[in-house]
């Protein structure tokens, strides 16, 4: 099939100043400044070994181990062995209600107010309260999508907490106002350095390889799956924070999307009529997580930590990871009623996202048999889900005919 078909010019594409943007700006702005004077160095210097489309494919589907020796893995991995009350924190990312913190050694992540204001405790405990209910939801149905563990929420009160965490009060006093709002996660933890290394092969523009390869902040590497958009393009900014996989450029590795449709719409059917939320502003993306050694085989390979003590009760081994599609980031969720009102919520929640799901009544085959895949996946899980509550199973029927429509 045709490149041509699905890529838009250059010519007829603007990116909107949105939020998002703005957000993605100073990493840009910091690779600009890098590019005036680029690295001499040859393309052959970049990391790592040519990593090939159909290797970047494979490593790229869903639950395959890669092993990485990767200087994040073995500064994790050291991490492990020294005391637990000497962490380190550094900044990972930030949004619009808080930044996010990890710690070396272990998978956790700290999302921390900003402003210490009524509207990060809102929008932190709204973020809590979704999330928890959403990973029940996945959880109990065993869903084939991941959803980070959450663990607890604390409040700028609470002085015990922050008492026992100055380090981290430490590292966050020029981005947040400490004490401050917490709530703390399982981390994502990035996609494996070979994977890193086959996305700047691929994507990126060959003068640019050398300078992106070098640069710290992408190896903080998640990737958010936009099968609603083929308007993927081979840009002169390059970034691999929350880089962007459009469903062209998916077509092109030949990778699996239609995978991830089918797990899109589980996880949407769930979010909708077992979660009873209309799954605003979250976002699918692949990244990592790591596996354990363990004496006992029923044991998960995921290290879960509990709850509030985080009691590390095994070890984490960061150099050999699963790629995982993940749902994430609710703090605009709302809940929804069980009725046309509670339909239109979750119809505008749909197209208030950012372009994860496929869309209906597009040009090519392909684009309408994954938006078919994903709309039998949707419905099959949502009438599992309404199965003792008939008198709902029009709701879901209701949403892909108003989506239909409004497209």
């Amino acid at each position: 099939m045709s490149r041509r078909r699905f890529i838009a010019s250059s010519s007829d594409y603007e990116p909107p100043m949105t939020e998002e943007f703005e957000h993605d700006l100073d990493t840009r702005l910091q690779l600009l400044s890098l590019l005036e004077n680029p690295a001499p160095a040859p393309l052959s210097n970049i990391p790592g070994p040519i990593v090939s489309q159909a290797q970047l494919a494979r490593m790229l589907s869903v639950r395959p181990v890669v092993s990485t020796a990767s200087s994040f893995a073995a500064q994790q991995t050291k991490a492990q062995e020294k005391d637990s009350k000497a962490q380190t924190y550094r900044k990972i990312g930030a949004g619009a209600c808080g930044a996010i913190f990890a710690s070396d050694g272990v998978s956790l992540a700290y999302k921390i107010g900003k402003t210490g204001s009524n509207d990060d405790d809102n929008a932190l405990r709204t973020d809590f309260e979704m999330h928890q209910r959403i990973l029940k939801a996945l959880r109990d149905f065993n869903a084939d999508i991941e959803i980070p563990t959450c663990h607890f929420f604390t409040s700028h009160e609470d002085k015990a907490w922050w008492d026992d965490h100055k380090e981290l009060a430490m590292a966050a006093q020029a981005t947040c106002h400490t004490p401050a709002r917490v709530l703390v996660t399982e981390r994502i933890l990035p996609l494996p350095a070979p994977i890193r290394t086959g996305l700047i092969q691929t994507f990126c523009k060959e003068s640019l390889q050398t300078t992106a390869a070098m640069d710290p902040a992408n190896k903080d590497c998640l990737v958010r799956v936009y099968l609603g958009s083929t308007r993927g393009r081979i840009m002169n900014f390059f970034s691999l924070r929350n880089f962007k996989l459009h469903l062209n450029q998916m077509i092109d590795l030949k990778f699996d999307y239609e995978a991830l449709a089918v797990s899109m719409g589980q996880a949407l059917a769930l979010i909708h009529w077992k979660a009873r939320t209309d799954g605003r502003d979250i976002e699918f993306a692949l990244g990592s997580s790591t596996t354990r050694a363990s004496a006992n085989p029923q044991q998960s390979s995921r290290l879960d930590y509990g709850t509030r003590n985080l009691d590390n009760s095994g070890t984490e081994d960061f150099t050999h990871r699963e790629t995982r599609l993940f749902v994430l980031d609710f703090n605009q969720v709302r809940e929804i009623s069980m009725d046309d009102a509670g339909v239109e919520c979750a119809i505008q929640a749909f197209f208030i996202n950012d372009p994860y799901y496929p869309r209906p009544r597009q040009e090519s085959r392909l684009q309408q048999e994954l938006w078919n895949s994903f709309v039998r996946s949707y419905l099959a899980t949502s009438d599992m889900v309404l199965d003792d509550e008939q008198e709902y199973r029009v709701l879901p029927r209701k949403f892909i005919a108003g989506i239909i429509d409004r497209a």
